[in-house]
């Protein structure tokens, strides 16, 4: 978290992991946060932290498993609005297209770019963790869901397990590792869930969900029990009887269509004596 005017100076390292030598291009572009998920621009779209940022050398020539280090400035204008920015480093390869045209191959690797600015000290990171539930899915398998919070003034990056304790027979079960989506913006909400064998014992269960981001760590505890799958209903009785009815009238159709054809056949008179 940096004041208006503020200069930034960071370093990042670029390799060269193929068997040809590489001409990379080096910028910054566009990024944001949305829907909890971190997305970047287009090309060399700008935004306000991009178009703040530059970097030493826009063009390295790097041998094969060659790696250098390029310097990237951040100059934040005093004039600078409070908030969070996001943009990206990039690094770039692109392959021009043969004589007489064709398509341009662009390869580009980057590393992500979060600056947060106003007075005072770092915004504080915080989370809460809503109550357990054990649900099922559409499908029939078993999860475990909880809602987490960003109830800080940071962007987090949370991960953490679940464990599952106490069951039928003192069993265990876990850790299991929970699904989050990364960048969950302050005020922001998101479902943690944890798919588990649908052939776990429905319980009841000592459920543990510990979630970390950074140096926070909130724990959830809650006894849990799965509901049962669903029964497929019986046939009425009215069906059966209906079923019973439609047999018995096929089978008396079936009589009298036979009945009529041995009416319907010539006879032959016996031979006289």
């Amino acid at each position: 978290r940096v004041a208006p005017g503020t200069t930034l100076r960071r370093r990042v390292e670029i390799e060269n992991g193929t068997r040809s030598t590489a001409e990379v291009a080096v910028y910054a572009a566009a990024a944001r946060l949305s829907g909890g998920k971190f997305g970047f621009a287009r090309g060399r779209v700008q935004n306000e932290l991009s178009s703040w940022t530059s970097v030493d050398r826009q063009m390295l020539r790097l041998e094969p498993g060659a790696h250098a280090y390029e310097t990237v400035t951040i100059e934040v204008p005093k004039e600078a609005s409070a908030g969070e920015r996001y943009a990206v480093i990039w690094a770039e390869v692109s392959t021009p297209p043969r004589a007489g045209g064709g398509v341009t191959l662009v390869n580009r690797v980057g590393v992500r770019m979060y600056l947060s600015i106003g007075s005072g000290g770092l915004a504080a990171a915080d989370f809460a963790i809503g109550p357990l539930h054990a649900e099922r899915s559409a499908t029939g398998g078993l999860l475990v869901v909880a809602t987490v919070d960003n109830s800080g003034g940071r962007t987090l990056d949370i991960a953490g397990q679940l464990t599952l304790t106490h069951g039928p027979g003192g069993l265990r079960a876990g850790p299991f590792p929970v699904t989050l989506r990364p960048d969950l913006a302050p005020g922001a909400s998101e479902p943690a869930g944890v798919r588990l064998d649908r052939h776990l014992p429905l319980g009841p269960w000592r459920a543990h969900l510990n979630l970390t981001s950074g140096f926070v760590h909130r724990d959830a505890v809650a006894t849990i029990e799965f509901p049962a799958l669903a029964a497929v209903p019986k046939p009425s009785s009215s069906r059966n009887v209906l079923v019973a009815v439609g047999i018995l009238l096929a089978l008396l159709l079936a009589a009298g269509a036979g009945a009529a054809a041995r009416r319907g056949r010539p006879t032959t008179a016996p031979p006289v004596a």
